[in-house]
């Protein structure tokens, strides 16, 4: 009996190639379209620069500290059990940033939860 990826017609290789091409995509489009979202964070609650850049900084901080505890576990493990909850924490915040009214909301959703899941991605 063959495999049902035999009788595609293209190799099944490219299936996994294009979905990892359009996970990377949205993983780190999350990450980098906070310059996007700065000003008007800042004109909606009137926070101060400092305050909405430092979130940014911390989901790299947040990612830094993780990279070598993700990277063990995937060694170990495998990368499924580092993916799946990854992109669940990064589709978490999110989904979660727009009910941000506090500074360690925006903490919170857009620094740790979306730095660790697009790091974990």
């Amino acid at each position: 009996m063959n495999h049902w990826s035999s009788r595609l017609p293209f190799y099944y290789g490219w299936l996994i190639v294009g979905i990892a091409f359009v996970t990377m995509a949205i993983g780190v489009t999350a990450r980098t379209a906070f310059s996007l979202l700065m000003p008007p964070l800042i004109d909606e609650f009137g926070w101060d620069r400092g305050t909405v850049a430092g979130a940014f900084s911390f989901g790299f901080l947040v990612s830094a500290l993780l990279s070598p505890i993700a990277g063990r576990v995937m060694d170990a493990r495998g990368p499924r059990l580092v993916m799946l909850p990854g992109a669940a924490l990064l589709a978490a915040g999110l989904f979660l940033a727009p009910a941000i009214g506090q500074p360690w909301h925006l903490y919170a959703t857009l620094g740790v939860m979306v730095g660790a899941g697009a790091n974990l991605m």
